[in-house]
């Protein structure tokens, strides 16, 4: 397939606005948004299958988190648009019984969820930074707020694909406030995200 030099030399200057812009501790995918990938997480990405790497991302933090990629069918603008609601996850993602923004700016919003998990209802606040410029947000707890959580934290990066679609780059991390619940939550919240990304999808491909 040829690519344009046009086309290589937007990605390329988007991938270097990238390196200023995008918080250090966060990966870097590259400016094709495959970094990282493996030849068979490829072939499945190919395949429309949400790809989830057995083993956690290290961050630069050395924390770990739980990373995901997936190839959206609709155009990188439209699913951008839907990412930066983050109030509007409530309609399609069971665990969220109310989420509700509490400020908007330019660049960011402050977002108050509350969601279920093993039968237990988790409050807390969450702040979204905006990075249109390079398609791409990330969130953190509001530490202004008080917090069911201990961590949450996590983002997304969007990359045009070929044939109008987008390939969509996620990763989060989340931590409750009681130890004896951390493992067990944790990796019910790795099982979840699967079902999560695919009621996403589902959600920005219905016209």
């Amino acid at each position: 397939m040829f690519i344009p030099g046009a086309v290589i030399f937007s990605i390329a200057m988007n991938w270097l606005v990238s390196l200023w812009s995008w918080p250090s501790e966060w990966p870097d995918f590259g400016p094709d948004g495959l970094g990282g990938l493996s030849t068979e997480d490829k072939a499945k990405l190919l395949a429309e299958e949400i790809v989830i790497p057995e083993e956690p991302l290290i961050l630069g933090d050395g924390q770990t988190i739980v990373t995901a990629a997936l190839l959206l069918n609709e155009p990188i603008e439209r699913v951008w648009l839907l990412l930066s609601q983050p109030e509007n996850q409530a309609e399609y993602l069971v665990e969220i019984k109310e989420a509700k923004c509490l400020k908007r700016e330019e660049s960011w919003d402050r977002v108050y969820f509350k969601i279920e998990i093993l039968g237990l209802d988790l409050e807390f606040t969450v702040n979204h930074r905006y990075l249109p410029e390079i398609k791409a947000i990330y969130w953190t707890l509001d530490l202004e707020t008080e917090n069911d959580l201990k961590e949450f934290r996590g983002f997304w990066r969007l990359y045009s694909w070929p044939g109008n679609k987008t390939l969509a780059r996620y990763g989060s991390q989340l931590k409750p406030k009681w130890k004896l619940a951390e493992l067990l939550i944790r990796q019910l919240y790795k099982q979840r995200v699967k079902k999560s990304l695919l009621a996403l999808k589902k959600y920005i491909e219905t016209p």
